[in-house]
C-alpha cells in the first residue's frame, strides 16, 4: 500500500536527517547547550525522531498535518506526539485535538475552551521554533516555558529572547520580560532549569502537572 507523505511529514523527516548531521558537527556547535541537552546523546534523539515519524505516519494524511503543527500533547505539555505510539484525536469544542495518550482524553474535554486555546499556542510555537537552528530548537524545547512568565510556551508570541546568565542559555518569550529577568538573574536562572528538570522527569502523572493552561 502506498503512503502518501504530507509535506509536513517530508519536513520531519529532513529534521531527522538534520540531526544526524548535527551529531556529526564540531563540538562547538553545542556550545551553551550542555545543559539543555544533558542525558541526550544522538544517537538517541535520531532514533526517538524515526519513532515519532513511524507513529504519525499511522495517522491519516490530514491528521498528520494536524499532529505535525501541534507537536504537543496540550494536557502532557512536555509530551512529544508520537512519543508514547499513534497520538489520540479527540474532539474538544468541535476543533481536532492530539493527545500522546488515552490517559489524557478526560482532562482534555474536561478543559473544553481552555485545551483548544493551548492547542492553538502549541501550533504558534511550533511554527515560530521549526525556522530556528536544530541545537537552538532543541535548548528552547528543553525549557519549553519562558523563565519569568511560566506559563507562556516559548515560541507562541514569536522568537523567544535568549540570555546567557551565568554562562547558561535562558529563555524567555518576550522583550517585556527581559527587564524582570535582568534585575534577578540567580532567580531567573533558577526558574529556567527547574523547567529543564520538570520536563526530564520520569513517569506520565496527571496529578503533578504545574503548567497547565
Amino acid at each position: 500500500m502506498k503512503i502518501t507523505r504530507s509535506p509536513l511529514m517530508l519536513l520531519l523527516l529532513a529534521i531527522a536527517v538534520a540531526t544526524v548531521s548535527f551529531a556529526s558537527g564540531s563540538a562547538s556547535a553545542h556550545e551553551g547547550h550542555d545543559d539543555a541537552n544533558k542525558g541526550h546523546d544522538h544517537e538517541a534523539m535520531i532514533k526517538r525522531e524515526n519513532k515519532i515519524t513511524k507513529a504519525l505516519l499511522a495517522l491519516p494524511s490530514e491528521d498528520q498535518k494536524l499532529a505535525e503543527a501541534q507537536r504537543f500533547c496540550p494536557i502532557m505539555t512536555y509530551d512529544r506526539l508520537g512519543t508514547m505510539g499513534t497520538p489520540i484525536k479527540v474532539m474538544v469544542e468541535g476543533k481536532p485535538v492530539f493527545l500522546c495518550c488515552k490517559a489524557c482524553k478526560e482532562d482534555a474535554v474536561k478543559g473544553g475552551e481552555k485545551t483548544v486555546k493551548t492547542v492553538m499556542k502549541l501550533r504558534d510555537a511550533t511554527e515560530t521554533l521549526a525556522k530556528r537552528p536544530m541545537g537552538e530548537r532543541m535548548a528552547i524545547e528543553a525549557q519549553k516555558y519562558c523563565a519569568v512568565a511560566n506559563t507562556s510556551f516559548l515560541g507562541s508570541m514569536g522568537k523567544p529572547i535568549k540570555l546567557e546568565i551565568e554562562g547558561k542559555p535562558v529563555y524567555l518569550c518576550c522583550e517585556g520580560c527581559s527587564k524582570k529577568a535582568k534585575a534577578d538573574p540567580a532567580g531567573t536562572l533558577a526558574k529556567a532549569e527547574k523547567l529543564i528538570k520538570d520536563g526530564t522527569l520520569e513517569g506520565h502523572d496527571h496529578e503533578h502537572t504545574d503548567h497547565k493552561h
